[in-house]
């Protein structure tokens, strides 16, 4: 019996899921810059995935840190080994919504701003982030776009003396993601 209501419920939910239209993409692009008067670093991971329901505006973000690729070997190396701890923690997520999804009109071709707001996990922290975006509605699905400051600290990141004033205090984080729908 209590294997019949398992069964049962995981349906429902599968059933609940599949009958939204959502929109998915494996190759979205985040990159972070930190910028320095020593030295500017950035690091682009092009391998992330994404799920948007138009429905609902919630939107779910993930990504393997070790994705992300520097100019320099040495620069990914130190930042997987000793920065995020790829090892500890491979991977980053975000779980929220487009605030202000009612103003997009998803069957209209068209460029809407909107506000995003969620749970970013970085380095086993999460916290809180509201930012700006822009949904693009295009014939062959949706792009979003956006632009954010984090703190490495904020996220239990540590920063080493010796490298310190080489890094920056925030860190810009840009989104692009190009969905398609889901089939």
């Amino acid at each position: 019996m209590r294997t019949l209501l398992i069964i049962s419920i995981i349906l429902g939910i599968f059933s609940t899921l599949v009958g939204q239209e959502n929109y998915i993409t494996r190759d979205g692009y985040i990159r972070f810059y930190s910028h320095t008067p020593i030295e500017d670093i950035k690091a682009d991971n092009n391998h992330v995935g994404s799920i948007i329901n138009p429905a609902t505006g919630e939107i779910v973000f993930t990504l393997k840190m070790i994705d992300f690729n520097f100019e320099k070997k040495l620069m990914q190396r130190h930042f997987n080994d000793k920065f995020v701890e790829s090892d500890k923690f491979p991977k980053s997520t975000f779980k929220g919504f487009i605030t202000d999804n009612d103003k997009v009109d998803y069957s209209v071709a068209g460029t809407y701003p909107v506000v995003v707001e969620g749970e970013l996990t970085i380095h086993g922290v999460t916290r809180t982030i509201r930012t700006s975006g822009i949904i693009e509605v295009i014939s062959a699905g949706i792009k979003g776009m956006s632009g954010f400051i984090i703190r490495p600290a904020d996220y239990d990141i540590k920063i080493p003396k010796i490298v310190r004033n080489k890094i920056a205090e925030e860190m810009e984080i840009t989104v692009k993601m190009a969905y398609e729908p889901m089939e």
